[in-house]
């Protein structure tokens, strides 16, 4: 299936459904995501793929919140630029190399 078509189907899903319901499926997926990883840190068997699965999940999940609460683009890519700077000067502040200095 193409992305223009699985977009079709959750688009689709969002009117079928409604916003609350999916809202709170994509509550319930990021809790499912939580407990994969858990399970691939405690090495259980499969865990790998379940990880994969709920992520995929996720994925779809933050589409359908993207298109039902009228996210843009422009707002998700500033957010990222600004949680990624603040990350990146949050390492270099915890790193004596990043910031020139010597360790000891």
């Amino acid at each position: 299936m193409n992305g223009d078509k699985q977009h079709a189907v959750w688009r689709e899903s969002i009117e079928k459904y409604g916003k609350e319901t999916q809202s709170i499926v994509c509550m319930e997926e990021c809790s499912e995501l939580i407990q994969a990883v858990s399970k691939r840190l405690r090495g259980k068997p499969g865990a790998t793929d379940n990880l994969a699965e709920e992520m995929a999940d996720v994925i779809i999940c933050l589409y359908l919140l993207k298109e039902m609460y009228d996210i843009t683009d422009e707002q998700l890519n500033e957010w990222i630029a600004r949680k990624t700077a603040r990350q990146s000067k949050r390492m270099q502040a915890d790193d004596p190399f990043l910031e020139g200095k010597d360790a000891e």
